[in-house]
């Protein structure tokens, strides 16, 4: 039996360490090279933050995307449930492996998704961007559940407005998951006023040039969080009852949500509504 689980985990380390260098051979010719200025004033102004929100939970990271590696970190160790004393290859190479088998093709999927996206973007178009990803699930040694979500927004560009570094808020929102969700989903938002949205959903390994969730289902899921009652969301917008019941529904369905305060929450989270 411990033999049986010491193969699983090495297994898991050797499936993590190939996601890694698969992930750094993309990054060292997708981005350039480039030097974080004023660590020092970023690693205090990171404390400062995470003793806002209590640390529970919770990472505040600059994250370097010529190395694809966290520059800067407070708060990993109580969210990973390990104390990190490793070089950062290493402490990658870790989370990788507690990720859950239904997402290993996140990490590669999701630098190809940015990378493409990120390039097609007209230089005047490229401002105030905000890019969140969501659901992705890992399951600590000590058997605690994340359901990774993470908010990141540009502090350095290049000439091209292409992003050097993010500042990520990284928070487990496992309970706003159903646990038994195994897909993940990337939405991108910018442009002057935040108008232009690009998403990736694993589910139909699309790229999209729309929302994740379309101008109708907004339009009834900020009546939602208005809390009407459902007639009164469908006279409102002159549709049925069991038309509101299908938005809610699909909604839920395609972002995961655990229920409507769930699926509220994450929809107000990452700025769609």
């Amino acid at each position: 039996m411990i033999q049986d689980i010491l193969n699983q985990s090495l297994i898991g380390l050797r499936k993590a360490e190939t996601i890694y260098e698969r992930v750094a051979l993309l990054s060292n010719y997708i981005f350039r090279e480039e030097e974080l200025a004023n660590k020092a004033d970023y690693l205090r102004e990171l404390k400062y933050l995470l003793a806002g929100v209590n640390g529970v939970d919770t990472i505040l990271t600059i994250f370097n995307h010529k190395t694809y590696l966290p520059e800067l970190q407070v708060g990993e160790e109580q969210y990973w449930g390990f104390v990190p004393h490793e070089t950062p290859e290493g402490r990658m190479k870790k989370i990788f492996s507690i990720l859950h088998k239904d997402y290993l093709s996140f990490p590669i999927q999701s630098i190809n998704w940015f990378t493409n996206v990120i390039s097609q973007i007209p230089f005047k178009e490229k401002g105030n961007m905000k890019i969140h990803h969501c659901c992705m699930r890992f399951i600590r040694d000590d058997g605690k559940q994340i359901r990774l979500f993470s908010q990141g927004v540009p502090i350095q560009l290049d000439e091209e407005r292409n992003f050097k570094y993010t500042l990520n808020y990284v928070q487990n929102i496992h309970h706003l998951i159903k646990k038994d969700f195994p897909f993940y989903w990337i939405r991108l938002s910018y442009g002057e006023h935040n108008e232009f949205v690009q998403t990736f959903h694993s589910d139909t390994k699309e790229y999209n040039k729309h929302d994740l969730l379309s101008a109708r289902e907004k339009d009834v899921l900020r009546l939602i969080a208005e809390d009407l009652a459902t007639k009164e969301i469908a006279d409102r917008l002159f549709i049925s009852i069991n038309t509101v019941g299908n938005h809610r529904s699909k909604m839920i369905e395609k972002l995961g949500a655990r229920d409507t305060t769930a699926l509220v929450q994450l929809a107000k989270m990452t700025g769609m509504i």
